[in-house]
């Protein structure tokens, strides 16, 4: 038997038709998918198979029968529900809404990412006001928006303190301890042994491509500058990886399989950190889920012959787009003005200077973050 809605919402199942072991679902976008029994039965979410507060599992897995029968389902008004009767007489109810989340890759977001260059972003620049951001939800959510879509974005107003500044990062999640310590404040004293912590030019790189859960976001403030020179740049990873898949598929596909270590050394401080991977990582899908690029932390390693090359030739061409001008926004940052950026998409630079420059800052997880965002998305979509 098949069941067929007429003028189903985006959201909503058109049709369900009974397959062998499951049932063969099409929803109102045209996506389909066969959803075995054994999987239908597995997420059911009533409140005897999932606690209904903290949304885990109650249900034994593996204590289900190995054979499992239907005895009877509908689609209910309008598509939005999927009302199953199995043969034991349990009972289990599908929103559509969840049917269709489940076959997006698990913890992707599903906003719109804008790569770009130094013109488009700066015809567009992401920006919201502190006051706003700190006293209402819908800037906070629109703050996350845009770093989800362009890779960062500035708060504007903020007062050039310490406590204001980890106010800002605190309103979206907590601080990240790392070697470094949480929050961070510091002038060009070599208080670590990182080329942050002097006065000289620091090319495009992402920070943290030593561990092996690089910070997912980092914020910038700088609380004071006199001095000349000091200016800061950000560069779209993934507009670069745009234009190798594009211009040099070969190369784009070597930076995607080689995994490059990188490494802190602080001996003395008893560290030595390690970690590898791609230049390029890829999720399970194909898609582009980070840029991880930091020449000067860049560990020895060696490959065949043939391959080093090869590698050489990409790992230069990456540097040769992260160079380039036209892909730079450029601007030197000044007390008042906070950047919070995606350290898994956006490479950062700066120029180097002369004077006295104090800078302020956090690392953020990345899931703490898209957290956020998510419970917001949420939230406004239940009001």
């Amino acid at each position: 038997m098949s069941q067929n809605l007429a003028a189903p919402s985006v959201a909503a199942l058109t049709h369900a038709v009974p397959a062998e072991d499951g049932l063969d679902l099409v929803f109102a976008d045209g996506r389909q998918h066969h959803f075995s029994l054994r999987w239908l039965r597995d997420h059911c979410a009533c409140a005897a198979c999932r606690h209904p507060e903290t949304q885990q599992r109650l249900l034994d897995t593996f204590a289900l029968p190995q054979v499992l029968a239907l005895g009877g389902f509908e689609l209910g008004t309008g598509g939005v529900e999927l009302r199953l009767t199995w043969s034991d007489g349990h009972a289990t109810i599908f929103a559509a809404s969840d049917l269709a989340e489940a076959l997006r890759p698990v913890g992707i977001l599903a906003g719109t990412v804008t790569t770009w260059d130094d013109a488009e972003i700066s015809a567009d620049f992401p920006q919201v006001p502190y006051e706003a951001l700190m006293n209402d939800d819908a800037t906070l959510e629109a703050y996350l928006d845009k770093i989800d879509r362009f890779g960062f974005c500035f708060v504007e107003g903020t007062p050039a303190t310490p406590e204001a500044t980890q106010a800002v990062a605190k309103r979206v999640a907590y601080i990240r301890e790392t070697i470094f310590g949480g929050y961070w404040d510091f002038t060009a004293n070599m208080e670590h042994k990182d080329t942050a912590y002097t006065t000289l030019a620091i090319g495009p790189h992402t920070d943290g491509t030593y561990s092996f859960d690089a910070p997912g976001y980092q914020m910038f403030h700088c609380l004071a500058f006199d001095g000349v020179g000091g200016e800061n740049v950000f560069v779209d990873g993934f507009r670069i990886a745009e234009i190798m898949k594009r211009e040099t598929p070969d190369l784009y596909r070597v930076l995607t399989q080689v995994e490059v270590p990188g490494q802190y050394i602080d001996h003395e401080r008893g560290i030595h950190l390690m970690a590898r991977r791609p230049l390029f990582r890829e999720d399970s899908t194909g898609r582009l889920a980070q840029v991880s690029f930091n020449n000067l932390d860049r560990a020895p390693f060696a490959l065949e012959p043939g391959l080093m090359a090869k590698f050489q030739e990409a790992y230069a061409t990456f540097a040769r787009h992260a160079n380039d001008r036209s892909l730079q926004y450029r601007r030197r940052l000044a007390p008042g003005s906070v950047v919070l950026f995606d350290n898994w998409r956006l490479l950062h630079a700066r120029d180097a200077y002369s004077g006295y420059r104090r800078l302020a800052g956090a690392y953020l997880n990345k899931e703490d973050v898209e957290s956020r965002l998510r419970v917001l998305r949420l939230k406004r979509a239940a009001a």
